[in-house]
C-alpha cells in the first residue's frame, strides 16, 4: 500500500504540470479566400470575391465581400463542415474540397451561389 506522503507528492506533480499544461490547445484563426459565382440559373456567371476568417476556439466566423464585413451566429466547425447564419445570409463550406455556398434570403425568395475555397 503506497504511503501517504508519496500520494501526496504525486498529486502535487500533477497539479504543477496542469498548471503549466494547456487544458486545450488553440488554433489560430484560419483565413480562406473564396470566389463566389451566381446560381446555375444565372444569365451571365458573376464572379465575387470573399474572404472567410474562422476559428474552431472559440467557435467563430467571419466574411468580408470588400465593402461589407458579416460575423455570423449558430457557428458549427467541424471536422467535415463550417457554417453559420446571419440576418438573412448563411453561408457553408466543406473543408474537404472547400466548397462554398452562400445563400442570401430575398424576400420570398433564396439567392444562392456557389465557388471555391483556397488557405490564404
Amino acid at each position: 500500500m503506497p504511503q501517504a506522503h508519496s500520494i501526496a507528492a504525486n498529486v502535487l506533480v500533477a497539479a504543477s504540470l496542469l498548471a503549466i499544461w494547456p487544458l486545450s490547445a488553440s488554433a489560430a484563426p484560419r483565413q480562406l479566400t473564396c470566389v463566389l459565382t451566381k446560381s446555375a440559373d444565372a444569365v451571365a456567371a458573376q464572379s465575387q470575391p470573399i474572404t472567410v476568417t474562422f476559428d474552431d476556439n472559440p467557435k467563430s466566423l467571419h466574411a468580408e465581400d470588400g465593402a461589407r464585413s458579416y460575423v455570423f451566429d449558430d457557428v458549427s466547425i467541424s471536422n467535415v463542415a463550417i457554417s453559420g447564419d446571419i440576418d438573412a445570409i448563411s453561408i457553408g463550406i466543406d473543408r474537404s474540397s472547400l466548397g462554398i455556398v452562400w445563400q442570401k434570403y430575398e424576400g420570398d425568395k433564396a439567392v444562392t451561389q456557389y465557388g471555391r475555397c483556397r488557405p490564404s
